[in-house]
């Protein structure tokens, strides 16, 4: 039994996490919610279990569930019902006095998961990040990438506060969380605006800029994902054969195997558990665990295959 719950105890953590999440929900908006993080939940679930009896194909069950849930929040959700999951949309919304998916998407998977999965939500759900995984132009760029500047990311998060804010104070009409006709516009244009900005800044700054550079999503959530209860781990760092495979397969830029060396957890707020690292090490070195460094029993089950 102990070999079976350590063996699926991170599918079944994200299972009952969102669960519970979706409890809470049902109880503060409506049972709708409770379907939404519980199917979510769901998907999680099976796609880690897939994942530890068929760990080569990892990078293939991520991509599939973050493209099926990407794509159910920005059609389904975003485009067909109406709800913008943006950031600005979270101070058009207070300025109208309401609470949208905004909000409960801030809460839920920036501040709520990150002590648990550390910024997994953009790896797993954010289509804006499958986008940007998809189109990543790493391997074309030729001079070293820039580096983040916590200045311009926090400077980006004040400009799209002070936009919504200064739209509803000189032109309310144009909020989109009091005009329904406009909603859907905003919705498009803001997310045009970053996938087009994003893909642009890739070519120039590096892979996943707008990832690593602006999105305020991982500003907020990079404070919280340090206490994280699952990292990546080394749990074979003396295996290393100094290779630098973890760190070339990093879309966001993190230096991996200099933290396998120093036998230290990925803690890099700007790391969005996407496991690219774990599936490039061909000597087991680095596996998404909560226990320490070096003191894991590896499972056969989540080598087998790599």
């Amino acid at each position: 039994m102990k070999h079976l719950i350590d063996t699926y105890k991170i599918p079944i953590a994200a299972f009952l996490i969102f669960v519970m999440v979706g409890i809470v929900m049902w109880f503060i908006r409506d049972i709708r919610y409770f379907y939404l993080f519980a199917g979510i939940g769901f998907a999680e679930l099976n796609t880690r279990i897939f994942i530890i009896h068929y760990p080569k194909y990892r990078q293939f069950f991520r991509l599939t569930i973050q493209f099926l849930l990407g794509s159910m929040f920005i059609f389904w959700l975003s485009l067909f019902i109406g709800v913008n999951f943006q950031f600005p949309e979270i101070f058009f919304d207070a300025s109208a006095g309401i609470v949208t998916g905004a909000l409960i998407q801030m809460l839920v998977a920036r501040i709520v998961l990150p002590f648990f999965f550390g910024n997994a939500f953009c790896s797993r759900a954010c289509w804006t990040g499958f986008f940007f995984e998809v189109t990543n132009s790493k391997k074309y760029i030729s001079k070293p990438p820039t580096e983040r500047s916590e200045l311009l990311a926090w400077g980006y998060i004040a400009l799209l506060i002070l936009v919504p804010i200064g739209i509803n104070v000189f032109y309310k009409p144009y909020n989109p969380a009091e005009n329904d006709d406009l909603r859907k516009y905003w919705i498009i244009g803001e997310n045009l605006f970053i996938v087009t900005i994003g893909f642009v800044m890739t070519f120039f700054t590096g892979s996943r800029s707008y990832c690593r550079m602006l999105c305020p999503f991982i500003t907020i959530s990079g404070l919280f994902s340090k206490f994280s209860l699952f990292k990546i781990t080394p749990v074979a760092a003396d295996s290393c054969t100094g290779c630098n495979a973890c760190t070339k397969a990093c879309p966001m830029l993190i230096d991996v195997k200099t933290l396998v060396y120093e036998k230290k957890k990925v803690s890099d707020k700007l790391c969005i558990v996407c496991e690219r690292c774990v599936s490039s090490c061909n000597s087991d070195v680095l596996k998404l665990t909560n226990k320490k460094v070096n003191s894991v029993v590896v499972n056969p089950l989540d080598l087998k295959g790599k």
